[in-house]
C-alpha cells in the first residue's frame, strides 16, 4: 500500500524534538541503519513518548520484484525496513500510526 511523500521526514524531525526531555534520547532514540540486503532499517523506541501506548500493528508488503516494506510496532517499538527506494514510506507508516486517532487504533 503507496504512502504519499509528504514532508515525512520534517514530520519526523519534529516528533523527535518533540519527545527529547534530556533522557529519552540518550537512552531509546531514534535508529536509522542500512541493510545487508540493500535497504533501510528504522528502529524507534516509543518508551517514554506520547506513542508509547499504541497498539501493535503490522504491515508487510513483498513483490517478486524487490520491491518489499515490513513494519511492525509491538511491545513499545517501532521497526521498518524495505528496499532502498522505502526510507519516506517507512516514515510514513509511522507517522500514520502515530498520528491516527486513538478510536481508529486496533
Amino acid at each position: 500500500m503507496p504512502i504519499p511523500n509528504t514532508d515525512h521526514l520534517e514530520w519526523l524531525e519534529s516528533w523527535y524534538q518533540e519527545q527529547c526531555n534530556g533522557e529519552w534520547e540518550h537512552s531509546h532514540g531514534v535508529h536509522l541503519d542500512t541493510l545487508d540486503e540493500s535497504g533501510w532499517q528504522l528502529t524507534i523506541n516509543l518508551t517514554g513518548t506520547s506513542a508509547e501506548h499504541i497498539a501493535p500493528q503490522k504491515l508487510a508488503f513483498d513483490s517478486p520484484a524487490g520491491d518489499w516494506i515490513t513494519c511492525t510496532l509491538a511491545g513499545g517499538r517501532f521497526e521498518g525496513s524495505g528496499d532502498p527506494r522505502k526510507l519516506e514510506q517507512i516514515i510514513g507508516v509511522f507517522r500514520r500510526w502515530v498520528d491516527a486517532p486513538a478510536a481508529s487504533r486496533p
